[in-house]
């Protein structure tokens, strides 16, 4: 089965959603099935990958790598329906996997063949977050309606957390992602710290991944605050590619600005090098959807993980990481000073975190799981269906 896969978005970039999708196509090439993938023209960087990438002419040209919705996006997500249309007759894919919901609502005006839609957040609880200065209210009835008539209309639904799968309801199923553990050629914490600034003992914490206000990066001050209380000299280390000065203003007006240091987190070596330097990471949320990537990088790092409840994503790894209220930064902080003097903790925590994600995110498991997506209607009924929809121009099952 030929599968085209569209993201309207950047790719690749730094965010987990673009990491998310470059792991699952990787996964799927490694096994043999032929997936494309079609995205916006620009990335942050050249990705040596092993599937087809196929790109949106670069009109309005649109330079922001950032999450979020803009009036150029929109314009380029029109012209994804012109480009699905053309890709299709071109390769002929028996279904195309649409991630996120901007790519979903144009395929489906495409009309091209079966759409399948794999949710990567909820466009509902996120979208709000955009307009911090907007009624809430409205803004979610309107991405609730999108959101409601994709699902209705895709062949299939598929979310990338058990409780995005949850909220979306009906018949999502869940598609988890896959992920490799990190093997070999880390630096030291020694080096790590030296090569970033910072300094050699004391606790370090880290954050890793963009500032963006869902993420619920606020708290991590008053944590860091409520951490120093029991180690003077714990540091936060802020890794992203975001801005980062609304963290250090933040920082500076909490008395703090000496002890949150900033590194960019472009490439593989710089998340190494990130990685290798903390103690542990904290992962915070104020949405209750999505899956935070960084907790997967971690526990393939062998870095433990402390996650707000909302973080977890419904996932079964209570023997994986450390869990905490919402919203609570102190309990990040007393969870922390658990971790810091109990070593055998620690040990378990990786232990049983590199074997989560051998059980849950192996590159089988998400086969099996998009195999089940895909095989929603038969073959035949598909291709009927993508005959009645395109006016007789679908192609064949093969």
């Amino acid at each position: 089965m030929t599968v085209l896969h569209i993201a309207c978005l950047p790719f690749p970039t730094y965010q987990g959603t673009q990491a998310a999708l470059n792991s699952m196509l990787r996964a799927s090439s490694e096994l043999g099935r032929q997936a494309h993938l079609l995205t916006y023209a620009r990335g942050a960087y050249e990705l040596d990958a092993p599937y087809p990438i196929h790109r949106i002419p670069d009109f309005p040209r649109v330079r922001s790598l950032r999450s979020g919705p803009s009036l150029g996006k929109l314009a380029l997500d029109a012209r994804c329906i012109v480009e699905t249309r053309r890709l299709s007759r071109r390769l002929k894919p028996e279904a195309i996997v649409a991630h996120h919901i901007e790519a979903a609502l144009a395929t489906i005006a495409a009309c091209a063949c079966p759409v399948y839609y794999v949710a990567h957040t909820s466009l509902e609880h996120e979208l709000p977050i955009y307009f911090p200065r907007l009624p809430e209210s409205p803004i979610a009835t309107m991405a609730r309606y999108f959101e409601a008539r994709v699902c209705r209309q895709a062949a299939g639904v598929a979310a990338v957390a058990p409780s995005l799968s949850m909220l979306l309801g009906g018949r999502t199923t869940y598609l988890p992602v896959p992920w490799r553990q990190s093997i070999g050629g880390a630096p030291t914490p020694r080096e790590a710290r030296r090569t970033l600034g910072l300094p050699v003992e004391g606790p370090v914490c880290l954050y890793a991944g963009n500032l963006d206000r869902y993420q619920g990066w606020e708290d991590l001050i008053p944590a860091l605050a409520a951490l120093r209380d029991l180690h003077a000299g714990a540091r936060l280390l802020i890794a992203t590619e975001s801005d980062p000065a609304p963290a250090r203003l933040q920082a500076t007006r909490a008395g703090l600005g000496s002890a949150v240091h900033f590194c960019r987190l472009a490439g593989e070596p710089a998340r190494r090098l990130s990685h290798a330097a903390a103690d542990f990471t904290w992962i915070p949320r104020r949405t209750a959807c999505g899956l935070p990537i960084k907790m997967l990088d971690a526990f393939a790092r062998g870095l433990p993980v402390i996650a707000m409840r909302r973080a977890t994503a419904a996932l079964p790894i209570d023997a994986a990481c450390l869990c905490v209220p919402d919203h609570d930064p102190r309990a990040l902080a007393e969870a922390a000073d658990r971790l810091l003097a109990d070593h055998s903790l620690v040990d378990r925590l990786r232990s049983a975190a590199l074997a989560y994600l051998d059980q849950h995110h192996s590159a089988a498991a998400f086969d099996a799981a998009m195999e089940r997506l895909l095989g929603g209607p038969s073959r035949a009924s598909r291709v009927r269906d993508a005959l009645l929809r395109s006016g007789g121009e679908a192609h064949p099952a093969r």
